[in-house]
């Protein structure tokens, strides 16, 4: 009887996941604009789209997880409910090849504020169990479509009980480490001005307290102003096994 294995050597990944994440201000929803064809899902809790003001992106914006979709606003479920529809009719028609769930800091926030029932039940682990499905069933979806996946967060950095600095993507619950975990590349971004001109750079190796990793051996530990055109080289089946940096 032969033995059915897999071989990682035949691997290739044209169609990657993605998640970014830094301070208010560091290039995170221009890095996923960066991406081909575009559509974005916005918290309406949070202003984000406006950087994209004047260009032909379009997005819808999620209210929570589950209500109807109107004039592009609803919940996330919904959205993608319609998304699908569209995928399944005809995947060579299908507009988008990326689909970006921009600020999931402030998502995470309308799913805990549902859950609760705006804060009339306390969150157990229970709740707290339903928030972590909501985002593997979201994920899940999201990779069975032939589209890049672009998560976006906030950052944040704090101290547990023994003084230990925790840092990393600020959401809600497990999803904070789940949710990256589950992306090829986990990239910290960051703004710093230099003579009076702003830098943006990305961080595909941990920084300072901060953690970032990628599954591409050959991307560069440090990516200023990323561009996904110009990174896009490094992605391919040759280069992905040149190291796993973790």
């Amino acid at each position: 009887m032969s033995l059915s294995f897999k071989n990682a050597a035949q691997l290739d990944a044209p169609w990657t996941r993605w998640f970014f994440y830094g301070e208010t201000g560091s290039g995170k929803t221009s890095i996923a604009a960066s991406f081909p064809d575009p559509v974005f899902i916005v918290p309406v809790n949070e202003g984000s789209i406006v950087t994209l003001r004047g260009r032909d992106i379009p997005y819808y914006e999620s209210c929570d997880m589950s209500s109807q979709v109107r004039d592009g606003v609803g919940g996330l479920n919904r959205i993608l409910d319609e998304l699908e529809r569209n995928y399944v009719q005809d995947i060579n028609a299908f507009p988008f090849q990326t689909i970006v769930l921009d600020s999931l800091t402030h998502y995470s926030e309308l799913v805990v504020e549902e859950i609760s029932e705006s804060g009339t039940k306390q969150m157990d682990p229970k709740k707290w169990g339903e928030v972590g499905a909501h985002f593997r069933n979201v994920h899940s979806r999201l990779c069975n479509m032939q589209v890049h996946v672009v998560y976006t967060a906030l950052s944040r950095i704090d101290k547990n009980d023994a003084g230990v600095v925790i840092a990393g993507p600020f959401l809600s619950g497990a999803a904070a480490i789940k949710l990256p975990s589950a992306c090829e590349v986990v990239g910290y971004c960051e703004a710093t001005k230099v003579k009076g001109i702003t830098e943006y750079r990305t961080h595909f190796k941990k920084c300072g307290f901060y953690p970032a990793r990628t599954r591409f051996g050959a991307l560069p530990d440090v990516i200023q102003n990323f561009d996904f055109a110009e990174v896009q080289p490094y992605l391919t089946k040759t280069n992905a096994t040149a190291n796993n940096k973790e």
